[in-house]
């Protein structure tokens, strides 16, 4: 079932265009990666659909109804979070702290409700376990970057939009954070993955896109994008490294 369309979407920053008329499907329970050269519109296309962009047209649709213009705390309360590049964790904050604000959209919950919820990511994040009392700014990169995806999280998406986790990462970083992505789909999550390490996010994912100047270039299985030479060579070798 599509949870998540994106019909003929335009999105402008100022006169240009960055995504010119873009379609996209995201079906209930898959990865979705969104691969392509720096400037392509990935991540313009996960910020317009969280309502961050000024200038969109076309339509979003989420189980099969507009979000179109919705602001971007209603997008959360319908279902989507959005994890941007970056981690963007508040560096005076602890990392219980920092998980605890992904549900400051869902209204007041227990004081039970929200330890259980948290220990739910601890599991899923054991390394935070015995962080949660350490402030952002002491953290690894790695360590930032599971908090700001358990923070994202909290808001209980019915679409997760992560946008390059891996950034930065050492290798084997890298692997544990993509080995998580594929557990937040096992439990539920859907997930829409903009990423540069082309060989990781294939790795996970059900279905890519290769965006070019904002528009779509090419669209299959994992194996069909890699197999096609021309959209290997020029799209996904260059970005296999990160």
């Amino acid at each position: 079932m599509k949870l998540l369309e994106l019909r003929t979407l335009t999105a402008r920053y100022g006169a240009g265009d960055v995504l010119k008329g873009i379609d996209i499907d995201v079906d209930e329970g898959e990865i979705v990666a969104l691969l392509g050269a720096n400037g392509a519109g990935k991540s313009t296309t996960l910020r317009a659909i969280s309502g961050l962009v000024p200038h969109v047209a076309g339509d979003i649709l989420l189980g099969g109804k507009s979000i179109l213009g919705q602001k971007t705390e209603a997008i959360v309360r319908l279902g989507i979070s959005h994890v941007p590049e970056g981690r963007r964790v508040f560096p005076g904050l602890t990392v219980r702290e920092n998980i605890v604000l992904g549900a400051s959209n869902r209204g007041r919950l227990s004081r039970a409700a929200m330890d259980r919820e948290v220990g739910e990511k601890f599991e899923l994040f054991p390394d935070l376990h015995r962080l949660r009392d350490a402030l952002g700014w002491t953290l690894s990169g790695g360590q930032l970057q599971m908090v700001a995806v358990a923070r994202g999280l909290m808001a209980q998406p019915r679409v997760l939009l992560l946008d390059e986790p891996s950034l930065g990462l050492a290798p084997l970083i890298v692997q544990q954070v993509f080995k998580i992505i594929a557990q937040i789909r096992e439990r539920g999550t859907t997930v829409l993955l903009v990423e540069q390490n082309a060989h990781m996010a294939l790795s996970v994912a059900d279905r890519g896109y290769v965006l070019e100047t904002g528009r779509v270039l090419v669209a299959g299985s994992p194996t069909a994008l890699w197999e096609d030479p021309q959209v290997r060579a020029a799209y996904l070798g260059g970005l296999a490294a990160g």
